[in-house]
Protein backbone atom coordinates (compact mmCIF):
# COMPACT_ATOMS: atom_id res chain seq x y z
CA UNK A 1 0.00 0.00 0.00
CA UNK A 2 1.26 3.09 -0.96
CA UNK A 3 0.69 6.16 1.43
CA UNK A 4 0.58 10.06 1.61
CA UNK A 5 0.02 12.18 4.24
CA UNK A 6 -1.59 15.78 3.85
CA UNK A 7 -1.01 18.22 6.26
CA UNK A 8 -2.88 21.62 6.56
CA UNK A 9 -1.11 24.57 8.26
CA UNK A 10 -1.18 27.69 8.29
CA UNK A 11 1.54 30.02 10.52
CA UNK A 12 2.77 26.80 11.44
CA UNK A 13 6.74 27.64 10.98
CA UNK A 14 7.80 26.92 15.02
CA UNK A 15 5.70 22.77 14.33
CA UNK A 16 6.07 22.19 10.81
CA UNK A 17 9.44 20.97 10.18
CA UNK A 18 9.19 18.44 13.10
CA UNK A 19 5.76 17.32 12.36
CA UNK A 20 7.00 16.61 8.51
CA UNK A 21 10.53 14.69 9.66
CA UNK A 22 8.12 12.20 12.40
CA UNK A 23 5.92 11.80 9.52
CA UNK A 24 7.89 10.95 7.01
CA UNK A 25 9.38 8.01 8.48
CA UNK A 26 5.95 6.13 8.25
CA UNK A 27 4.48 7.46 4.69
CA UNK A 28 5.87 7.88 0.96
CA UNK A 29 5.27 11.03 0.34
CA UNK A 30 4.34 14.18 2.72
CA UNK A 31 2.56 16.53 1.21
CA UNK A 32 1.90 20.34 3.61
CA UNK A 33 -0.26 22.33 1.97
CA UNK A 34 0.49 25.84 3.31
CA UNK A 35 -3.45 27.82 4.03
CA UNK A 36 -1.61 31.64 3.36
CA UNK A 37 0.40 31.54 5.91
CA UNK A 38 2.06 34.73 6.84
CA UNK A 39 5.49 33.24 8.18
CA UNK A 40 7.84 30.87 6.75
CA UNK A 41 5.70 27.63 7.09
CA UNK A 42 6.08 26.72 3.23
CA UNK A 43 10.25 27.22 4.14
CA UNK A 44 10.15 25.17 6.72
CA UNK A 45 8.37 22.42 5.67
CA UNK A 46 9.67 22.18 1.90
CA UNK A 47 13.18 21.83 3.78
CA UNK A 48 12.03 18.87 5.94
CA UNK A 49 11.26 17.09 2.92
CA UNK A 50 7.54 17.70 1.95
CA UNK A 51 5.74 18.90 -0.97
CA UNK A 52 4.18 21.86 -0.43
CA UNK A 53 0.48 23.33 -1.56
CA UNK A 54 0.43 27.11 -1.38
CA UNK A 55 -3.34 28.28 -1.22
CA UNK A 56 -2.17 31.92 -1.89
CA UNK A 57 -4.56 33.53 1.10
CA UNK A 58 -6.05 31.81 4.18
CA UNK A 59 -8.81 29.83 2.97
CA UNK A 60 -9.62 27.20 6.14
CA UNK A 61 -8.73 23.97 6.76
CA UNK A 62 -11.45 21.84 4.53
CA UNK A 63 -9.72 24.01 1.73
CA UNK A 64 -6.79 22.90 1.87
CA UNK A 65 -7.48 19.47 2.96
CA UNK A 66 -9.52 19.23 -0.61
CA UNK A 67 -5.99 20.73 -2.72
CA UNK A 68 -4.01 18.18 -0.80
CA UNK A 69 -6.68 15.63 -1.39
CA UNK A 70 -6.42 16.37 -5.40
CA UNK A 71 -3.36 16.04 -5.19
CA UNK A 72 -2.97 12.95 -3.58
CA UNK A 73 -5.91 11.26 -6.21
CA UNK A 74 -3.99 12.38 -9.06
CA UNK A 75 -0.54 10.41 -8.07
CA UNK A 76 -2.18 7.41 -7.49
CA UNK A 77 -1.48 6.57 -3.77
CA UNK A 78 -3.42 3.90 -2.18
CA UNK A 79 -5.11 5.97 0.71
CA UNK A 80 -3.99 9.39 2.62
CA UNK A 81 -3.24 9.82 6.33
CA UNK A 82 -4.36 13.49 7.73
CA UNK A 83 -2.74 15.00 10.98
CA UNK A 84 -2.45 18.83 12.17
CA UNK A 85 0.52 20.86 11.54
CA UNK A 86 0.54 21.86 15.51
CA UNK A 87 1.70 18.75 17.49
CA UNK A 88 -1.44 17.78 18.56
CA UNK A 89 -1.19 14.15 16.80
CA UNK A 90 1.81 12.15 17.69
CA UNK A 91 3.11 10.40 13.96
CA UNK A 92 4.11 7.65 15.58
CA UNK A 93 0.48 6.18 15.70
CA UNK A 94 0.36 6.10 12.07
CA UNK A 95 1.34 1.92 11.95
CA UNK A 96 -1.54 1.68 14.44
CA UNK A 97 -4.19 3.02 11.69
CA UNK A 98 -2.71 1.01 8.88
CA UNK A 99 -2.78 -1.95 11.51
CA UNK A 100 -6.32 -1.13 11.70
CA UNK A 101 -6.84 -0.93 7.97
CA UNK A 102 -5.32 -4.28 7.42
CA UNK A 103 -8.11 -5.98 10.32
CA UNK A 104 -11.00 -4.44 9.52
CA UNK A 105 -10.81 -2.92 5.62
CA UNK A 106 -12.64 0.25 6.55
CA UNK A 107 -12.82 3.24 4.39
CA UNK A 108 -12.50 5.86 7.07
CA UNK A 109 -10.39 5.26 9.96
CA UNK A 110 -10.13 8.18 12.58
CA UNK A 111 -7.90 8.40 16.10
CA UNK A 112 -10.29 8.10 18.99
CA UNK A 113 -9.32 10.51 21.50
CA UNK A 114 -12.06 10.13 23.63
CA UNK A 115 -10.66 6.62 25.66
CA UNK A 116 -8.95 9.18 27.82
CA UNK A 117 -11.12 11.86 28.87
CA UNK A 118 -9.15 13.20 31.90
CA UNK A 119 -6.60 14.40 29.07
CA UNK A 120 -9.31 16.54 27.19
CA UNK A 121 -9.97 20.11 27.79
CA UNK A 122 -13.87 20.51 29.15
CA UNK A 123 -14.60 22.81 26.54
CA UNK A 124 -13.02 20.24 23.95
CA UNK A 125 -14.55 17.04 25.47
CA UNK A 126 -18.29 18.17 25.99
CA UNK A 127 -19.08 18.77 22.29
CA UNK A 128 -17.07 16.13 21.07
CA UNK A 129 -19.26 13.80 23.50
CA UNK A 130 -22.23 14.90 21.93
CA UNK A 131 -21.63 14.84 18.28
CA UNK A 132 -20.79 11.12 18.80
CA UNK A 133 -24.21 10.21 19.82
CA UNK A 134 -25.35 12.14 17.14
CA UNK A 135 -23.16 11.07 14.44
CA UNK A 136 -24.16 7.57 15.12
CA UNK A 137 -27.96 8.75 15.25
CA UNK A 138 -27.30 10.10 11.50
CA UNK A 139 -25.01 7.21 10.16
CA UNK A 140 -26.66 3.91 11.67
CA UNK A 141 -22.67 3.18 12.89
CA UNK A 142 -21.10 3.42 16.34
CA UNK A 143 -18.88 6.50 16.30
CA UNK A 144 -15.77 7.18 19.02
CA UNK A 145 -14.53 10.40 18.24
CA UNK A 146 -16.54 12.77 15.67
CA UNK A 147 -13.62 15.68 15.37
CA UNK A 148 -10.50 14.43 15.67
CA UNK A 149 -8.19 14.93 12.16
CA UNK A 150 -5.77 12.40 12.64
CA UNK A 151 -7.50 10.33 9.95
CA UNK A 152 -6.69 7.60 7.47
CA UNK A 153 -8.85 7.54 4.26
CA UNK A 154 -8.67 5.39 1.51
CA UNK A 155 -8.93 6.42 -1.98
CA UNK A 156 -12.43 5.06 -3.10
CA UNK A 157 -13.89 7.31 -0.62
CA UNK A 158 -12.32 10.39 -1.63
CA UNK A 159 -13.03 9.30 -5.08
CA UNK A 160 -16.67 9.23 -4.22
CA UNK A 161 -17.03 11.84 -1.32
CA UNK A 162 -15.46 15.30 -2.38
CA UNK A 163 -14.72 18.18 0.43
CA UNK A 164 -17.90 20.61 0.33
CA UNK A 165 -16.52 22.78 3.37
CA UNK A 166 -14.04 24.89 3.87
CA UNK A 167 -13.44 25.40 7.33
CA UNK A 168 -13.30 23.07 10.28
CA UNK A 169 -16.21 21.44 9.51
CA UNK A 170 -15.20 19.56 6.55
CA UNK A 171 -14.00 16.78 8.35
CA UNK A 172 -17.52 16.23 10.40
CA UNK A 173 -19.35 16.94 7.29
CA UNK A 174 -17.25 14.41 5.37
CA UNK A 175 -17.91 11.44 8.56
CA UNK A 176 -21.72 12.00 7.96
CA UNK A 177 -21.51 11.46 3.64
CA UNK A 178 -19.32 8.77 4.50
CA UNK A 179 -21.56 6.76 6.65
CA UNK A 180 -25.02 7.93 5.25
CA UNK A 181 -23.52 6.74 1.93
CA UNK A 182 -22.45 3.01 3.45
CA UNK A 183 -18.53 3.51 3.83
CA UNK A 184 -17.25 1.10 6.66
CA UNK A 185 -16.11 3.42 9.57
CA UNK A 186 -13.20 2.29 11.95
CA UNK A 187 -11.48 3.56 15.02
CA UNK A 188 -7.87 3.39 16.69
CA UNK A 189 -7.07 4.79 20.03
CA UNK A 190 -4.10 7.14 19.72
CA UNK A 191 -2.59 9.84 22.03
CA UNK A 192 -4.17 13.10 23.24
CA UNK A 193 -1.76 16.07 23.12
CA UNK A 194 -3.22 18.87 24.20
CA UNK A 195 -1.54 22.35 24.75
CA UNK A 196 -3.96 24.33 26.87
CA UNK A 197 -1.69 25.82 29.39
CA UNK A 198 -0.21 28.05 26.37
CA UNK A 199 -3.63 29.68 25.38
CA UNK A 200 -2.54 32.68 27.03
CA UNK A 201 -0.32 33.72 24.51
CA UNK A 202 -1.63 36.74 22.65
CA UNK A 203 -1.44 35.22 18.87
CA UNK A 204 -3.30 32.02 18.17
CA UNK A 205 -0.50 29.52 16.65
CA UNK A 206 2.50 31.21 17.46
CA UNK A 207 5.11 29.21 19.96
CA UNK A 208 3.14 30.26 23.43
CA UNK A 209 5.38 30.44 26.95
CA UNK A 210 6.42 26.97 27.27
CA UNK A 211 8.96 25.15 25.21
CA UNK A 212 7.14 22.81 22.53
CA UNK A 213 3.96 23.96 23.72
CA UNK A 214 1.67 25.34 21.05
CA UNK A 215 -1.82 26.75 20.26
CA UNK A 216 -4.38 26.25 18.00
CA UNK A 217 -6.66 27.50 15.82
CA UNK A 218 -9.54 25.88 16.07
CA UNK A 219 -12.06 28.43 17.47
CA UNK A 220 -14.72 26.30 19.99
CA UNK A 221 -17.89 29.00 19.61
CA UNK A 222 -17.48 29.65 16.01
CA UNK A 223 -16.26 26.65 14.98
CA UNK A 224 -18.61 24.07 16.60
CA UNK A 225 -21.24 25.97 15.62
CA UNK A 226 -20.44 25.66 11.80
CA UNK A 227 -20.30 21.81 12.94
CA UNK A 228 -24.24 21.97 14.29
CA UNK A 229 -25.16 23.56 11.11
CA UNK A 230 -23.54 20.89 8.98
CA UNK A 231 -24.84 18.22 11.41
CA UNK A 232 -28.63 19.71 9.99
CA UNK A 233 -27.75 20.37 6.73
CA UNK A 234 -26.86 16.48 6.67
CA UNK A 235 -30.00 15.21 8.72
CA UNK A 236 -32.94 17.17 6.64
CA UNK A 237 -31.45 18.61 2.80
CA UNK A 238 -28.33 16.43 1.82
CA UNK A 239 -29.50 13.82 -0.30
CA UNK A 240 -27.39 9.87 0.51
Amino acid sequence: MRICAVIPAYNSQSTIARVVSQTRLYVQQVVVVDDGSADRTARCASLAGAHVIGCGKNRGKGYALALGFRYFLGQGFDAVITLDADLQHDASDIPHFIRRFDFSGADLIIGDRLHSRRDIPRLRFVPNWVGTHCFSWLTGQVILDSQCGFRFYHRRLLAALPVLCDGFDAESDLLLRAGRKGFKIDFVPVKVIYHEKCRKSKKRGKIGKNKGCYTSFYRPVRDTYAICINFLKNWFWRKR
